[in-house]
């Protein structure tokens, strides 16, 4: 930078440190994690030819930019977790640049720099840096759509150099997500705004003839729609048939959630985040304030507060601000980011108050950063806030794998994530079998594909996630309870893995018990197919219990293997009945209820006689129901004798 000034070569360094920062923010751990349901349907289908994967996209719920955007991406730098999150975390780092030049031409150079450092920085965007969906270059394609709205719709409406830009961003915009429709209501608000307000239109020109600022904006939003138009009839497909869970919560908690997600996204609850929100809150209120001391409609400011709030406003309005839609906000991180940066702009700053102005705008902002790094500690460090953990599901059963295992993924799309993790094709590696096939389910056709794996594998390993879509009446589950013996739930995220032995349960007592938990609960007899097992077995156990009253309060089945009955068992299986379907409130008084249980002995448990034992105990407090035989009180578990665990 030869000859440059010394506050010109700062400024540089400055913007590129910020750069640097958000980079290392959306690169750091950014493959820690496994892919998720979602991104492993963007790497499938980022793998397919163009013409299958927009007929993919057709059939799927977003348009297809972002996917042939990440196929090109793909084809230079391969699939693996970085690699394909690398088109994100680009896309935040342009965003962080964009943010900067939005905030340098609206507000100044120094809100520039700190709109900059805020979007650098901000939990929300960085989370969907490190995701490979589409949301990041979502956010990025309403920055730059509006910066070139910004520079079009001055009085010199003569800059249409500009006009191809502002419409092939604006579409890119629309092709990467249905979200971007926020975008353009808020533009066409602001426009709609100006355009009734007093004008001059330029010499010469009328209402009607091409100079009319209402015949150029029609223009561009007719050149948005025609290059629109081939997907259009998708949209409108998908959008009308979207069957999305909805949710309204009171104004004020809406309100908090909403600016939580704005300034510290997903990995931050709203009651620990009240300080950090007041912080904000000031300090966007005082960036406000900075703005132009003429705050018309031709200024900026009704654009950065049109972009803030109407996305905001029609995420609220459609009930979609939940955990699994908060991300249609994206679009409206980036303003925040600029109200932000605007404390930090010297308009209406007279001497007197530079100094009170700057202390408090630095207090706030420090107070913001303070609740921002809790939240990306989280972000990088907090298991509770990980993603759904594919590779960790594959590595546990691949280290207690046998030959006769089997892989259901429910959900079938589930398979696109998981099969990264596990090559089913691979010598000797448990098949996987995605379903149910169909939405809605075909109960018929898929109790035949249930019977068919039952009879070919000796356990079963089910990958359970987003039930309420693929199976709300818990069919698949309901059948594996009634028919497979449960050995366990484990969670990985959002996915729930349990597991499995695809026996035949026995439907009658095959030893008699006169037993009683409690005064309600008696058990007439159990089911042993083995006493005498290997490890990495799964022990197969039915329970017939009866109810002589309905029970008032739900209970869990312990099913525990001692080595040691006065010490903790060295396997168990803990669960309500029926797999967790069948619940103590639901039994009918005097009719039997037959509960399947499995209990997985470990597969480095020793060989050697142990005891089986089996208890109640109330869900809510943990505490075991007693058990009689006959008039005697026996304890609190009952005996139901010796298992053998042979090499």
């Amino acid at each position: 930078m030869p000859g440059a000034r010394p506050s010109s070569v700062v400024l540089r360094l400055t913007c590129l440190a910020v750069l640097l920062l958000a980079a290392s923010l959306r690169f750091y751990r950014i493959d820690f994690q496994s892919y998720w349901n979602d991104e492993g349907n963007s790497r499938v289908l980022a793998a397919r030819d163009a013409p299958t994967l927009l007929r993919n996209a057709a059939a799927d719920i977003h348009p297809p930019g972002y996917y042939l955007l990440l196929k090109a991406w793909r084809g230079l730098l391969g699939e693996s977790e970085f690699a394909l999150r690398g088109l994100s975390a680009f896309a935040g780092v342009a965003l962080t640049a964009l943010l900067y030049r939005l905030g340098r031409e609206w507000l100044g150079r120094g809100a520039g720099l700190a709109a900059a450092l805020f979007g650098a920085i901000n939990p929300f965007l960085i989370y969907y840096s490190q995701e490979a969906r589409m949301y990041a270059l979502l956010a990025a394609a309403s920055a730059g759509s509006f910066l070139l709205f910004e520079k079009l719709w001055p009085q010199r409406w003569d800059a249409w150099r500009l006009a191809p830009g502002y419409c092939l961003v604006t579409a890119l915009g629309l092709y990467t997500h249905y979200a971007f429709g926020f975008v353009l209501i808020a533009q066409n608000l602001v426009a709609v705004l100006r355009l009734a307000g007093p004008w001059r239109p330029p010499s010469g020109a009328s209402l009607f003839r091409p100079r009319s600022p209402v015949t150029q904006w029609f223009s561009l939003q007719l050149a948005v729609l025609l290059l629109y138009l081939p997907w259009l009839p998708n949209a409108y497909r998908q959008l009308t048939g979207w069957p999305a869970a909805r949710e309204f919560h009171p104004l004020w908690q809406s309100f908090l959630d909403l600016a939580r997600y704005l300034a510290f996204g997903r990995t931050l609850q709203t009651a620990e985040a009240i300080g950090g929100l007041a912080a904000v809150a000031g300090l966007a209120l005082l960036g406000l304030w900075l703005q132009s001391p003429l705050p018309g409609l031709r200024s900026p400011t009704l654009t950065l507060l049109a972009w803030l709030f109407v996305p905001a406003g029609l995420t609220l309005a459609f009930g979609l601000l939940t955990e699994a839609f908060s991300k249609f906000l994206l679009v409206a991180a980036p303003p925040l980011c600029l109200l932000l940066g605007g404390a930090f702009n010297g308009q209406r700053s007279t001497v007197r108050r530079a100094r009170l102005l700057k202390l408090g705008a630095w207090g706030l902002g420090f107070g913001v950063l303070f609740f921002t790094l809790l939240s990306l500690h989280n972000l990088y460090f907090n298991p509770a806030y990980f993603r759904d953990d594919y590779r960790g599901i594959a590595r546990y059963i691949e280290s207690i794998a046998r030959p006769d295992d089997a892989i259901i993924t429910h959900a079938p799309n589930q398979v696109e994530a998981f099969a990264y993790y596990h090559r089913a094709d691979a010598p000797g590696a448990a098949p996987i079998y995605p379903l149910p096939e169909t939405r809605p389910l075909d109960p018929a056709r898929t109790e035949a594909q249930l019977r068919e794996i039952a009879a070919r594998h000796a356990r079963v390993f089910v990958l359970y996630w987003g039930d309420q879509q693929a199976d709300p009446e818990r069919f698949i589950e309901g059948w594996l309870n009634a028919n497979t013996f449960k050995a366990g739930d484990q969670w990985f995220g959002q996915v729930r893995l349990a597991t499995y032995a695809a026996a035949r349960p026995a439907t009658e007592p095959a030893t008699r018990v006169e037993a009683r938990f409690g005064a309600q609960i008696r058990l007439d007899g159990y089911a042993l197919p083995a006493a005498a097992l290997a490890p990495g077995d799964i022990l197969q156990l039915t329970l017939f219990w009866r109810a002589d009253a309905a029970p008032a309060e739900r209970y869990k089945v312990f099913v525990h293997l001692y080595r040691d009955v006065n010490a903790p068992p060295v396997a168990q299986q803990d669960g309500e009945p029926g797999g967790g379907l069948a619940p103590t409130t639901t039994w009918t008084p005097g009719v039997r209820v037959a509960d399947n249980h499995g209990v997985l002995v470990p597969a480095d448990l020793p060989p050697g006689d142990y005891r089986l034992m089996i208890g109640l105990y109330n869900l809510a407090d943990g505490a075991r129901l007693p058990v009689s035989v006959g008039d005697t009180i026996s304890g609190d578990r009952l005996d139901l004798g010796n298992i053998a665990v042979r090499p």
